[in-house]
């Protein structure tokens, strides 16, 4: 959930940025536009509103001369003319202005200059309105942005191609790939959708071991079932076929069919009990206590081992302390790791110890440790794996240590196989204590 916040904050961030990256690039083109061509543009054009108001107030310096009335002159002057005129006296205070259409009070160009009416002097002061960025350089700048989002489109387009768009569809060309049998590999870029992407190739990968691992499985419960199968039918077919067999014989193919099926129905067993423990359906949890499971453990086997001359034994430094386990399935663990330890017992003394001790970190540790042929060490790890078989020195197959991974896991505890000091072999895991909220 975090990972997911964090990748919706840094794509929403990425975008962001990006927005204001085409922003800045498109004022630091503006304003490169503005130096180079627009500004001298402008200034031209303001200089020729001067020169046309010097223009104005030369001539009226010229025609007043031959006056008798400046303010009717000047009245008659502005007629038909886009300009404003003000005469203020020579404390600058106005005595008139005169403007032919409306007044300019504001965004004007001003040129003034002092003349000599009659002994007086006045400053006559000559205004137009301002009119600088006229239709054709608004034109200009407007065909000018255009270009500009233009090319920042495509460059946006482009980064988006390559940062979404690209990533997205080779998300989509594996997804399709992997439909023919084409198996994605990882991409070694940044960027969330190629993490995206990575997570569906780490998907496939372990979707592709699941498959290799079920084939697996699905080949050896095949190869394990054929054998008996093939018994069952060979002795089946002389009890039809041979009418001349003896009683004794008879009998004696009839328990052979009878052992060759009860091995059929244990590997049909223990392959339900794979599936079911891999099935991930709610767990029917119940609380029990450390010193239950001792006196379960005690009462269950005790008597049977000690029929088989194995020495059991049960011991415990937190009986009183409570786990909330699935409880079928728990006696599962013990019953799979106690066959398989029976299988590989080659000493006279036959010694079997269950040690539940606690730790520090509120887990219990279980070791259910035997003293028989132990394991070669490279294989430790992969005695877990199902229907893994090792060599002769410990022959370890089936499903059940398998199961018990799977149950152990489900509790979400942990699990594992030692070489012990009895010069046997130990499995070791743990449970979380129960502690009420």
């Amino acid at each position: 959930m975090i990972n997911k916040i964090r990748n919706n904050l840094s794509i929403k961030i990425g975008f962001i940025i990006g927005v204001i990256i085409l922003i800045i690039f498109n004022l630091l083109l503006l304003t490169c536009y503005y130096e180079l061509y627009l500004e001298k543009k402008i200034s031209d054009r303001y200089q020729l509103t001067i020169n046309e108001l010097e223009t104005h107030l030369n001539t009226i310096k010229e025609e007043i001369k031959s006056e008798d009335d400046i303010s009717e002159y000047l009245n008659s002057y502005i007629k038909d003319k886009d300009i404003e005129i003000s005469l203020l006296d020579s404390n600058n205070n106005v005595i008139n202005t005169f403007y032919s259409k409306d007044k300019i009070n504001k965004n004007k160009i001003e040129y003034s200059e002092i003349i000599k009416f009659q002994n007086e002097y006045y400053l006559i002061s000559v205004s137009k309105k301002r009119n600088i960025i006229n239709f054709k350089i608004a034109l200009n700048v407007l065909i000018f942005e255009i270009i500009n989002i233009f090319i920042l489109a495509i460059l946006g387009i482009s980064a988006s191609n390559k940062k979404i768009l690209s990533p997205i569809a080779s998300l989509s060309k594996d997804f399709n790939n992997y439909k023919f049998g084409i198996i994605p590999r990882k991409r070694h870029l940044r960027g969330e959708i190629y993490k995206l992407q990575n997570d569906f190739v780490d998907f496939v990968n372990n979707l592709e071991e699941e498959k290799q691992k079920q084939n697996r499985i699905i080949a050896s419960i095949s190869h394990d079932i054929k054998t008996p199968l093939t018994s069952i039918l060979g002795y089946s077919e002389r009890l039809l076929t041979n009418k001349n067999l003896s009683n004794e014989t008879k009998h004696k193919y009839a328990s052979t069919i009878y052992n060759k099926s009860l091995v059929m129905k244990e590997i049909v067993e223990e392959f339900d009990d794979y599936l079911s423990c891999n099935i991930k359906d709610d767990k029917k949890t119940e609380k029990i206590s450390i010193k239950y499971l001792v006196d379960y453990l005690n009462q269950y086997y005790k008597e049977d081992l000690k029929e088989k001359n194995i020495e059991f034994r049960v011991k415990t430094n937190c009986p009183n302390l409570i786990i909330n386990v699935d409880l079928s399935k728990f006696k599962r663990v013990f019953s799979n790791i106690i066959t398989n330890s029976l299988r590989h017992f080659d000493k006279n003394k036959k010694i079997l110890n269950i040690n539940i001790n606690e730790q520090k970190d509120d887990r219990i540790i279980f070791e259910i440790a035997d003293n028989g042929k132990g394991c070669d060490v490279e294989v430790l790890d992969k005695i877990f794996e199902p229907l893994y078989t090792t060599d002769k020195s410990r022959k370890i197959s089936g499903l059940g240590l398998s199961i018990c991974k799977e149950i152990i896991e489900s509790h979400n505890g942990t699990i594992k196989a030692i070489n012990n000091k009895l010069g046997g072999f130990s499995i070791i895991f743990t449970i979380d204590v129960y502690k009420e909220d």
